[in-house]
């Protein structure tokens, strides 16, 4: 009979979540005086004016802010918009066997999210792995659409749903988080820490500076104990991920030096450019292609000068550096001078014991005498085969300056094969050029399972779509497909039928063969006549 709160006084009785509701056209205004550059404050405040007092508005200013924050983050679909994003997907699969497009509709039909991928798209993949760090959902499409090639690297954030989906969708691709990222999340966790330049010291050399992962454990350790932050909750956790993080543990893993998502950044941020609030998903579609368009000729204008330049050398008649440069484009060709160059400040401390043996074993530091680290390069010499302990090829793709400083002394004034990565070399976009590419898979007679799938699904969806408004076309459209599933049930029974009686023929064939042995056999136990 009474009630179990206090009541509240009449004139604020709008304030209650269930008196409040902004009307259609209230948002409208809002919205219209938004994009006027009105502020929501302001033009809460004339709406409030205009119904003679906040009472009578029947919202607060929080709503208004809550409803342009829902406008901002969802993607405004005018009426037809979504067909006429689907139809040139449509268009250039059937042009192209070799273009990709899915949709992902929500509960009521209505497009949420949309992926496409040409043939240049998936060349360019399959020479040069991706390192993106923002697929979440569309990891699987992606993967897909790549005829399941998975990425050799992966740089993140550290969002756990991410995280997640990498190990299941991505098993076998190496997973590294942004170190961008976590210096910036650091701060929030270290509190006084932050000023003490010994251990910035400390956890810097942890992130990038540990020759190895004994090294790193051993600094770790210091870290740790000398802070006294064992307990410390934000860099136990960090320890148990330190294999994505810690160069130590990654050097074996080709990444191209890269350290952080930087370059997904820039992408994303020249995308964000493209687009605003009012634009719809056709011009979004048509602005992201002009932005890959100026992309490639950019790509294909530095081909051109790397084709047609050559870079100086430091010394014009040094194989090796000529090799370098008959080789490499002209940016990584200045990577390699520079190891070129810092493999003459580097000694040898200790040589093989025996150079007659096959493998020799070559240590190596620099000339600085305050240096602490030895490098071993083990090199074979018929096979010329080389590793160092530094795993600059590995994870760079580049000799590095202690390989090079061994070449030198074992008379090896050439890149050998092995170690000229393609994916670095001019000729590397020679092989993906769209016309070529398109043009051999076209000719080549066999198509992928993954295009076999993209072009009959693509022809039947515009049959559906084409029959969906007349129901006599619909019975006709289901008896064909009724019809051609009982045909191919047909197929793979008569399919079945054949390799039993294939089967069958070669047993009996084996039996004849296993008689005809037999009695030879018996014919050569027989006494001379």
């Amino acid at each position: 009979m009474e009630h179990n709160h206090e009541m509240l006084a009449a004139d604020q009785r709008h304030l209650l979540r269930s008196s409040r509701n902004i009307s259609y056209v209230q948002k409208s205004i809002v919205e219209s005086m938004v994009n006027s550059v009105i502020t929501v404050s302001n033009a809460v405040f004339y709406m409030i004016n205009e119904a003679q007092g906040p009472q009578n508005l029947n919202f607060i200013r929080k709503d208004a802010y809550d409803y342009l924050g829902r406008i901002k983050k969802q993607t405004k679909v005018e009426n037809g918009d979504a067909s006429a994003l689907l139809l040139p997907f449509i268009n250039k699969s059937n042009k192209e066997s070799n273009f990709y497009w899915n949709v992902q509709l929500d509960d009521d039909n209505r497009v949420m999210n949309f992926f496409l991928r040409d043939s240049r798209c998936e060349a360019d993949y399959e020479f040069f792995d991706e390192t993106e760090s923002s697929f979440e959902l569309l990891f699987k499409t992606f993967l897909n659409s790549m005829n399941g090639k998975q990425p050799e690297t992966i740089f993140t954030n550290q969002c756990q749903a991410m995280m997640n989906a990498i190990e299941t969708i991505f098993p076998h691709s190496h997973h590294r988080l942004c170190q961008w990222h976590i210096n910036q999340n650091a701060p929030s966790h270290l509190g006084s820490l932050n000023g003490d330049s010994s251990f910035k010291r400390l956890w810097n050399k942890c992130m990038t500076h540990c020759e190895s992962e004994e090294e790193f454990e051993s600094t770790w350790s210091i870290m740790i104990d000398e802070y006294n932050l064992s307990g410390h909750k934000w860099l136990n956790g960090m320890y148990t991920l330190r294999y994505k993080w810690a160069t130590a543990f990654s050097n074996h893993k080709f990444s191209a030096g890269l350290l952080a998502t930087s370059r997904s950044e820039v992408t994303n941020a020249v995308l964000k450019r493209s687009r605003n609030s009012a634009i719809s998903l056709y011009d979004f579609v048509v602005n992201y292609e002009k932005i890959q368009q100026s992309w490639r000729e950019k790509e294909k204008a530095e081909d051109t000068r790397c084709h047609h330049k050559k870079a100086p050398t430091i010394l014009k008649n040094n194989p090796m550096l000529n090799s370098a440069v008959d080789i490499y484009t002209l940016t990584v060709y200045k990577l390699f001078e520079l190891e070129f160059i810092n493999s003459l400040n580097m000694r040898f401390i200790e040589m093989p014991l025996d150079f007659s043996a096959v493998s020799l074993d070559f240590k190596v530091k620099s000339h600085d005498e305050n240096s602490r680290v030895v490098r071993h390069v083990l090199f074979n010499k018929e096979t010329t085969e080389v590793k160092c302990s530094c795993q600059k090829f590995e994870s760079m793709g580049i000799l590095c300056k202690h390989i090079l400083m061994v070449f030198n002394f074992m008379n090896v004034n050439y890149i050998p094969k092995p170690y000229s990565k393609k994916r670095l070399m001019k000729n590397a976009k020679n092989r993906v050029l769209v016309d070529d590419f398109c043009q051999q898979e076209s000719g080549s007679g066999q198509e992928s399972e993954m295009v076999f799938v993209n072009q009959l699904m693509r022809s039947t969806y515009t049959l559906t779509m084409r029959c969906k408004s007349n129901g006599d076309a619909r019975k006709k459209l289901t008896e064909i497909v009724e019809g051609a599933r009982e045909q191919i049930d047909e197929f793979f029974e008569k399919l079945k039928l054949d390799d039993n009686g294939i089967q069958e023929e070669n047993m009996v064939d084996e039996m004849v063969m296993q008689d005809a042995a037999k009695e030879k056999d018996k014919a050569h136990r027989l006494p001379n006549a």
